[in-house]
């Protein structure tokens, strides 16, 4: 599904130029007047390449979940909605409160990427049972942490060339350790 929406906007915005990259774009100066970028942006893409290595990402995270066993199917799906509100909530903050950028202009799915990436590290370290209420049972993989490790490490490192987004990447990468701690912490809370 998450691979469909990317293609499908793809062909909207790229190939039928329906919209302008610019008006779907994460950009802070526009998000709260334009409450819609908040979910739209992660899904443009500013070309094929662009769009054809976010795919990739998302390939490996779903071959990352197999091999975990996961048990719940719809979890990407979950982790990817809690993804795109905390990542644009800290890019938010970090823009008008730190940096002061209202110009700045974000598209794609990398930041989720790098997202879930975190969260897959963080659960194939240490093992998990539960995403909040729901029962994952996901198990100790040291192979598939060293995998998640590698691409971030890499990503990071990539996120350093012009035009790569390093705030959009980390900001992805902090919202998916957030989750993972949350999703511990609160049912330890309240259990």
């Amino acid at each position: 599904l998450l691979i469909i929406l990317c293609c499908i906007s793809f062909v909207f915005v790229n190939i039928l130029g329906i919209k302008e990259i610019s008006q779907i774009a994460y950009n802070p100066g526009n998000l709260i007047n334009e409450p819609y970028r908040i979910f739209l942006y992660n899904f443009v893409h500013k070309d094929l390449n662009h769009l054809v290595s976010n795919i990739f990402g998302i390939i490996v995270i779903r071959y990352c979940f197999i091999n975990l066993k996961i048990k719940s199917s719809n979890l990407f799906y979950y982790l990817t909605i809690l993804i795109i509100f905390l990542q644009t909530f800290m890019l938010y903050i970090i823009d008008n409160f730190l940096l002061n950028k209202y110009d700045h202009f974000l598209i794609g799915f990398s930041g989720i990427v790098f997202g879930a990436n975190a969260y897959l590290m963080m659960v194939s370290y240490f093992g998990t049972n539960q995403f909040f209420t729901n029962i994952i049972s996901l198990k100790r993989n040291f192979y598939i942490f060293r995998l998640n490790l590698f691409i971030l490490i890499f990503g990071f490192i990539y996120s350093l060339f012009p035009g790569i987004s390093l705030e959009g990447h980390f900001c992805g990468a902090l919202s998916g350790l957030l989750i993972y701690y949350l999703s511990k912490t609160i049912i330890r809370n309240n259990y």
